[in-house]
């Protein structure tokens, strides 16, 4: 009986080598994808938080304009904006590249009051309701509302 424990305490066989490496690589690819779809959803809310952002600085330019006796525009660029030092150009999240100061991101203007967003980037945009492009209004605003551009 010595001499057949002494047998059986070789180490392990090749297929239980194998059957770990597997193991491992199934709890590797399991925490890939858990790691991918939690960077993905931070990518979309900071999309949502530049909107975000966006109407806040629309909210002070309104605010400049309505003191100083101007007429308020039914749109405010982002590209505006940006000129006026109301925001800082923010980064793409998608692509970390800074967003171009355009015309095509604006929020629009109702009264006194910012009411919706367009924002488009280089991969994706917000600018667009059951595939019609048109201003999401901030009260609707969800991360369901990002489409990829064409």
């Amino acid at each position: 009986m010595i001499r057949k424990a002494s047998l059986n305490e070789r180490g392990l066989t090749l297929i239980e080598l194998l059957a770990v490496i597997v193991i491992l690589g199934v709890i590797a690819m399991i925490a890939i994808i858990a790691v991918t779809n939690v960077i993905q959803t931070m990518k979309d809310r900071a999309f949502i938080g530049n909107a975000i952002a966006m109407k806040e600085a629309a909210s002070f330019y309104i605010r400049q304009e309505v003191t100083s006796g101007n007429p308020l525009p039914e749109k405010i660029t982002y590209k505006t904006l940006v000129e006026y030092q109301f925001i800082e150009p923010f980064k793409d999240p998608d692509t970390s590249s800074y967003l171009p100061a355009s015309e095509n991101t604006y929020v629009t203007v109702k009264g006194t009051n910012v009411n919706a967003v367009c924002l488009i980037a280089d991969k994706r945009s917000l600018c667009s309701i059951d595939g019609i492009q048109k201003p999401i209004p901030f009260n609707e605003l969800t991360t369901d509302h990002l489409t990829k551009n064409e």
